[in-house]
C-alpha cells in the first residue's frame, strides 16, 4: 500500500508553469546608436511584460537592463548601480528616458525629412513605394502609407495624401510618369 501511494505521487502531473514564454536573452548592448538602442529596450521591455514575477520592482527592470550592458554603456550606467547599492529608489521610466536620449538617433526625423524631399522615381512604383515608406513613418500619416491601397500610378498616391494635408515633393513630371 505504502509503494501504490508513492507511485501514485510519482506519476502525477507536474504543475504548470506561471509562464510557458521562453523569451530569448537580451542582446548584450554595447552602445550603439539608433536602431540597436531600439531594440535593446524592446527586449527588456518585452522580459518586464512577459515576466512581471520576475521582475516586481522598478530597481529589478533596471538592474536587468544593466546586467545585460558592456564597453561603454557600463560606464553610463554607473549612477544607477550606485544608487541601487545604496538603496536608493531607482525609477524604470526615468532610466528609459535617459537611456533614451543617450542612444537614440535623434538625427532620425531630420535624415527622414531629407530622404523624402529626394525621393524620385527611377524604377517601378512598388520600389519607390517602398523607398518612400522606409521613410515616411516619421513624416507622413501611416494610416495612408500602411493602408494596404494598390496605387496605379504615383499620381493618385499623392492626390490620397493630398486629401489628408499631406505632400510629396518628390513626385514631379520630370522624372516620374504614370505607370
Amino acid at each position: 500500500a505504502r509503494l501504490e501511494s508513492t507511485a501514485g505521487k510519482q506519476n502525477a502531473a507536474p504543475t504548470p508553469a506561471s509562464n510557458p514564454m521562453v523569451l530569448a536573452k537580451p542582446q548584450p548592448f554595447d552602445g550603439t546608436r539608433g536602431a540597436a538602442a531600439k531594440v535593446f529596450v524592446s527586449q527588456i521591455g518585452l522580459h518586464a511584460v512577459t515576466y512581471p514575477k520576475s521582475f516586481p520592482t522598478d530597481t529589478s527592470k533596471v538592474v536587468f537592463a544593466i546586467s545585460f550592458m558592456k564597453d561603454y554603456t557600463v560606464t553610463w550606467s554607473q549612477p544607477y548601480l550606485d544608487k541601487v547599492f545604496n538603496g536608493e529608489p531607482v525609477v524604470f521610466n526615468d532610466f528609459l528616458n535617459s537611456f533614451r536620449s543617450s542612444f537614440f538617433d535623434h538625427n532620425r526625423q531630420h535624415c527622414a525629412d531629407v530622404a523624402l524631399r529626394n525621393l524620385c522615381q527611377t524604377g517601378t512604383v512598388l520600389a519607390y513605394t517602398q523607398y518612400f515608406n522606409q521613410h515616411a513613418c516619421t513624416k507622413i500619416q501611416l494610416s495612408v502609407v500602411m493602408s494596404n491601397i494598390e496605387f496605379d500610378s504615383l499620381w493618385s498616391m499623392q492626390a490620397l495624401a493630398l486629401k489628408v494635408g499631406q505632400t510629396i515633393e518628390g513626385i514631379r513630371q520630370d522624372c516620374c510618369g504614370d505607370l
